[in-house]
């Protein structure tokens, strides 16, 4: 190409990625820099690096870029590759401070300038980056608002279409779900109706989709979501795409039980993320450990997200492992920390910290900050309306009604939490809440019923390969005991005193006395001797 003229050639680099052909735009850009170094050369080579997953090569372009229009005294187009490589910073490297150092640099290139695309996609720019668990969807919702006064009045259909779904994207966060669904699926359309100059702005929309239906635990809608930006992802040829949607996949692989399947296909997005976005792979690290902690693999479970505890997703997972031992400080630290960092606005960000809320506060005894969970999250799932959500409130009224001693209530809410998850697909939850209700039944005198519910779960767990929670049902009975409560049950059946048991374990007393409560509570034994003889009859001891 060295003897084809570079106006020529830039001009077939920005035709071929119209068409989507980026293999033919990255030969073109590279052959018009070899006859002339040109800012928009390089820009345009940037894009196309980008859609192949290029990073380095990426970014190297957009420096350059930015290196010449800022000697052509150039500071729009100057900001508009500075916010790019701050992206890419984030993206390919991890690099977040970095990244706002070029976002603010491009603040201030375009401080005081006449209205331009670049006001608008260096807005969404500004909120991008926090679109996970951790999001401000206030905050998103302002950013959204004005890339899209920006869209329209300078005709960037791209850039209106990214600010409606990210905005639908926060609105469901915020707990207004058929508000966000309505804007989500109008940019689908849009993208669906071929109106995007750049088609690689799909990919982003169907991810802000899936992200929406899984917070929102539509598991359906989001697996059909998963197989559209799949077939996008490879018809565009972008790696880091197929990685989204395979790890946000098997998570609704974890959820409906097909966990074997989960584990490959976590497997799939951990590769396609090694090969474009490094720093994506904890995320999927991260997802098995989740499905580890489902197993009964505490340990692993740990090992894979503790490098990651930084992580909101690892935040909640470590403290289910926490909570999962007895460790109950531990767990409620976690939970603690997790919150804080989540606005109120956030509203399905909160929604799982507040199961696990519930269940830490119960089982320490703090049932009116027990009952203030329970209360915010029936509240969530009454607006956004998915069974899976409304399960998760009847289960934490349930365990919360169960720890009060309202057995009759416990159980009303216990077969509805059931119910629930039995019709939304989630069998692993739907073993736990079998479990508690079985110990709500025998506490009722209903030992009948009570096996058969033990059964169930056993048989479900048996199935989903949930090794570590079946040999607890195995061993304790219906009432499911988890390890540290089996460790403090051994040694009250060796007649140790709390205080013992607390210099064995060195742990506090306190915390002895409050593990043998719960004990207590859920063998429905009146004393702690009564509880030892039921441990030795059901070989514990």
């Amino acid at each position: 190409m060295s003897g084809t003229d570079p106006d020529d050639l830039l001009h077939q680099g920005n035709r071929d990625l119209q068409r989507g052909d980026w293999s033919a735009a990255r030969a073109a850009f590279k052959g018009a820099l070899h006859a002339r170094e040109c800012a928009e050369a390089y820009e345009g080579l940037s894009w196309a690096a980008l859609a192949l997953d290029a990073g380095d090569e990426a970014l190297w372009a957009r420096q350059n870029a930015y290196r010449m229009y800022r000697k052509q005294d150039a500071p729009v187009s100057a900001a508009r590759m500075a916010m790019w490589a701050g992206k890419d910073h984030e993206d390919f490297r991890g690099e977040m401070a970095v990244a706002r150092g070029w976002r603010q640099r491009a603040h201030r290139l375009l401080k005081g300038r006449a209205m331009a695309p670049e006001h608008g996609w260096l807005a969404l720019f500004d909120c991008w980056g926090a679109l996970s668990e951790g999001e401000d969807p206030d905050h998103v919702q302002q950013c959204t608002r004005t890339a899209l006064i920006v869209s329209e009045a300078c005709d960037d259909p791209d850039l209106g279409v990214l600010a409606l779904a990210m905005e639908g994207l926060a609105l469901v966060s915020d707990g207004r779900v058929d508000d966000g669904m309505q804007r989500l699926d109008e940019a689908a359309a849009a993208v669906l109706g071929g109106e995007l100059r750049q088609p690689i702005w799909e990919l982003p929309v169907l991810c802000w989709l899936i992200f929406a239906c899984e917070r929102a635990r539509d598991f359906g809608r989001a697996a059909e979501w998963c197989e559209m930006m799949r077939a996008a992802a490879e018809r565009l040829e972008h790696t880091a795409s197929q990685g989204i949607c395979r790890a946000h996949y098997a998570t609704l692989l974890v959820c409906r039980g097909r966990w074997r399947e989960a584990e490959s296909t976590l497997s799939e997005a951990k590769a396609c993320f090694q090969a474009s976005w490094p720093p994506q792979t904890a995320e999927t690290t991260i997802r098995l450990g989740a499905l580890r902690r489902r197993q009964g693999c505490l340990d692993e479970a740990e090992a894979l997200m503790r490098p990651f505890q930084w992580h909101p997703l690892a935040m909640l997972g470590l403290a289910e492992v926490a909570l999962d031992r007895g460790h109950l400080e531990d767990a409620a630290d976690r939970v603690a920390t997790y919150l804080r960092h989540i606005p109120a606005s956030n509203r399905l960000g909160r929604a799982a910290a507040l199961e696990l809320q519930v269940r830490i506060d119960t089982a320490t005894g703090d049932h009116v900050r027990a009952a203030q969970g329970a209360e915010e999250l029936k509240a969530i799932a009454s607006a956004v309306g998915t069974r899976p959500l409304q399960a998760a409130a009847h289960f934490a009224a349930g365990v919360l009604a169960r720890a009060k001693g309202a057995m009759q209530h416990a159980r009303v809410c216990l077969d509805d939490a059931v119910a629930a998850y039995e019709r939304s697909d989630t069998p692993f939850e739907a073993a736990q809440a079998r479990l508690e209700l079985a110990a709500v039944l025998t506490a009722l005198e209903r030992p009948d019923r009570a096996r058969a519910e033990t059964v169930r779960a056993q048989r479900t767990l048996e199935r989903l390969g949930a090794r570590g929670w079946r040999e607890q049902t195995s061993t304790s009975g219906s009432p499911l005991l988890t390890p540290r409560q089996v460790e403090i049950l051994r040694l009250v059946g060796q007649g140790m005193s709390d205080a013992e048991i607390a210099s064995a374990l060195s742990i506090s007393a306190h915390t002895v006395h409050r593990h043998v409560a719960n004990i207590l509570l859920r063998l429905d034994a009146p004393t702690r001797a009564a509880a030892a003889k039921q441990a030795a009859t059901a070989g514990l001891i």
